[in-house]
């Protein structure tokens, strides 16, 4: 769903409407909404700014309750999910892809390394990064972007996770042999542009 209603002009409607039809607020997560029926029948709402995300386990509830929110907040069905938060969905054969194919390319482009080999793991066997003060220092503004921007891509690539979280360690004071990694994780995504987690 798209809202046409500027979010905080609703913020505080949506919430009194979510819990007059039911829904409690997740305590860990702020967006996220639940309600839970007899038998044993859920509905999941997940808002983000001016996007929802309505799932659950029975569709009859979920279409009555999408009516009763058409009914209260003016908004348009952008149908199945397709796309969320830079993260893109697919259906193949009974079967969902989620990945972030477009995110990872942009990522390729902004760092310049569309054009580079592709490597054939994420980071070396047995690689072992260290502090080491007399190494040449690298920008250290450029290396937090590429690994704030590798960690959102850690969402639908688990296989980069552990070398994302090895070359995080030294944000605060980068080195060329951190940044070699971080290359080397580009260079890694370059090759494997099409995966995704499959459910």
């Amino acid at each position: 769903y798209g809202l046409k209603q500027a979010p905080r002009a609703w913020n505080k409607r949506i919430d009194s409407f979510l819990v007059k039809q039911g829904f409690h607020k997740c305590e860990k997560e702020y967006g996220v909404y639940v309600k839970k029926s007899d038998k044993d029948d859920l509905i999941i709402m997940c808002l983000y700014v001016d996007d929802l995300l309505i799932t659950g386990s029975n569709q009859i509830h979920i279409e009555r309750f999408k009516r009763s929110l058409k009914l209260e907040f003016k908004m348009t069905d952008l149908g199945i999910l397709s796309y969320f938060l830079g993260i893109e969905f697919k259906e193949a054969k009974g079967l969902l892809i989620m990945h972030q194919l477009k995110y990872a390319i942009d990522l390729l482009k902004r760092f310049k390394m569309m054009s580079c080999n592709p490597a054939s793991t994420p980071v070396e066997p047995g690689l072992r990064l260290v502090k080491d003060d007399s190494e040449k220092s690298v920008d250290s503004t450029l290396f937090k972007q590429v690994v704030g921007s590798l960690r959102y891509l850690c969402n639908t690539r688990p296989d980069i996770s552990f070398a994302v979280g090895l070359i995080n360690r030294f944000m605060d004071n980068p080195k060329a042999s951190h940044w070699a990694v971080a290359k080397r994780i580009l260079r890694y995504l370059r090759g494997t542009l099409n995966y995704g987690v499959l459910f």
